[in-house]
């Protein structure tokens, strides 16, 4: 049972994914999208933010790596998730990359909500509506182990 609701979860996900593609009239390519979706399927958390780095939506694989939950971040930026040890150097890279509207990929020493540290590998996209203006970055990240 417990794995027909997972699946049902990841379904509704999916298809809210699929939604926002349509509300936001994002221009990604079919192959980019399945990505997308393979990814939520595989357990990759995806996170939404607008331009100005604002969390706007999370998958539910979020509170699992981080422990927070999609009320506590949304309306905040990821920089929630870093702490002491994060390296300047690679905010800095991935910042400059955002400004540029470039993907981005990068290890990041994250903390979670408790406090604990963990390595996450994120590849962040520039999203762009049908009439080609940037409208938000969409992060896919995973936990390295």
């Amino acid at each position: 049972m417990l794995t027909q609701a997972q699946q049902r979860a990841n379904r509704r996900e999916i298809e809210l994914f699929r939604q926002l593609n349509d509300i936001f009239d994002w221009n990604i390519p079919r192959r980019q999208r399945n990505a997308y979706i393979k990814k939520l399927e595989s357990g990759s958390t995806l996170v939404l933010t607008d331009l100005s780095k604002t969390i706007l939506w999370t998958s539910h694989n979020f509170l699992t790596m981080t422990g927070y939950s999609h009320v506590e971040v949304i309306g905040k930026t990821p920089r929630i998730l870093q702490g002491p040890d994060t390296d300047p150097a690679t905010i800095i890279r991935v910042r400059e990359s955002l400004q540029r509207a470039n993907s981005v990929k990068a290890d990041l020493l994250n903390y979670r909500k408790g406090g604990d540290s963990y390595v996450c590998r994120v590849q962040i996209d520039p999203l762009y509506d049908s009439q080609g203006a940037l409208t938000h970055f969409l992060a896919v990240e995973s936990e390295v182990k």
